[in-house]
């Protein structure tokens, strides 16, 4: 192998698929990244047998050919390198850099013992705004379980129409669901598929790093495959059935107040302060015209915050852990949002103020009288 390619697209393919590459993994080629020539181009590639990821960047191919490197290795050398161009070469598995001001070679690790990333030949099944795919990411990753006793909970369930497209995640405490509605609907068979958190955050990731033109996905029976212009993601799904959520979501609820999204997440975190002890427990007083927010600590002392609102209904106290709601908050970008909720038993529900494409459903924690 033997091309030459800029230090900007070299380490920018890097860092997209390096983080994959798990320095202390069993097998040694997997803390290593397959740099192979593919179509004129160089593709980079690594992978934790879970999830892989393909980089195409430019590059002047010169000589055919493949091997793969020590990520850490490689990542570093080449971010430091200042140097505009490389020229890369390959002999007995030893890739040699140059550079204006450089020269380096790393023992690699033959390529075909690198393993097989799967190829998805379906055809693709929907196609995003990467921006409003990045978002619906954000707003369901705050809700995944990380019990791995129930692989399922650890995953975002997606279900496909022609439509639309429904994430939701669930760690039986609380739930997200985040709509994205097509502007064309399509003839699209329907689809549900659980798809590891990880890997949602690994795509979400690369987004904000490449910010793309497009984002599509790809489906197979065990497989995705998420295309990011020149980044391929694949990833293994996760095998079960998903919690039929809907009947837990209230088709009506006695008590909704709206409320500052700025305010009552500074009031959240102050009350938060003295709740800490308590596995974050803060009961809200909700009144007709404002929130009573308060939280006890035996150890630390009492808060007690006043919240401006705007309440239809009657009048509730209800408990709820208050870093649900916070990590709710965090990532709601509407300037209110309403907090509707039925008595003290049932589960609160956070939506943006106006908007009927994300919900927030959290349980309330029982408390003694």
């Amino acid at each position: 192998m033997k091309l030459s390619c800029t230090k900007e697209n070299l380490n920018q393919g890097l860092n997209i698929v390096g983080r994959l590459a798990k320095p202390q993994a069993t097998l040694p080629v997997l803390s290593n990244i397959l740099l192979k020539t593919e179509n004129g181009r160089l593709k980079l590639s690594a992978t934790d047998l879970e999830i892989g990821a393909n980089c195409f960047i430019g590059a002047k191919i010169d000589k055919e050919g493949a091997v793969t490197i020590p990520a850490k290795l490689l990542i570093e050398y080449v971010m430091m390198n200042d140097d505009n161009k490389i020229e890369l070469s390959v002999e007995n598995n030893t890739l040699n850099l140059k550079s204006e001001k450089y020269k380096a070679k790393i023992k690699g690790i033959a390529a075909n013992e690198f393993p097989l990333i799967p190829e998805i030949k379906e055809k693709v099944a929907a196609s995003f705004s990467p921006s409003k795919f990045k978002e619906a990411i954000t707003q369901v990753l705050i809700a995944p379980s990380y019990d791995e006793t129930k692989p399922v909970l650890a995953g975002v369930y997606l279900k496909l129409s022609k439509k639309e497209a429904r994430f939701a995640a669930t760690d039986s405490f609380r739930l997200a669901e985040k709509v994205i509605t097509f502007e064309k609907e399509e003839e699209r068979a329907e689809k549900t598929v659980v798809i590891p958190a990880r890997t949602l955050s690994e795509v979400s990731r690369i987004i904000a790093l490449i910010q793309p033109s497009q984002a599509q996905i790809a489906i197979s029976s065990n497989q995705i495959l998420f295309t990011l212009d020149d980044v391929e993601i694949i990833s293994r799904l996760i095998e079960g059935s998903f919690p039929e959520y809907e009947a837990i979501i209230p088709k009506s609820t006695e008590t909704q107040t709206v409320i500052s999204t700025s305010e009552f997440q500074n009031t959240l975190k102050i009350a938060n302060l003295f709740a800490k002890e308590t596995g974050s427990n803060i009961k809200l007083e909700i009144k007709k015209s404002e929130i009573l927010v308060s939280a006890v600590s035996s150890l630390l002392g009492e808060n007690t915050s006043k919240l401006k609102a705007e309440t239809e209904g009657p009048e509730v106290e209800i408990t709820f852990n208050a870093k649900f709601i916070l990590d709710a908050l965090s990532v709601i970008s509407a300037p209110k949002i309403t907090l509707s909720v039925t008595g003290k038993l049932n589960p609160g529900l956070i939506k943006p103020f106006g908007q009927k494409d994300y919900l927030y459903l959290i349980m309330p924690l029982q408390t003694e009288e």
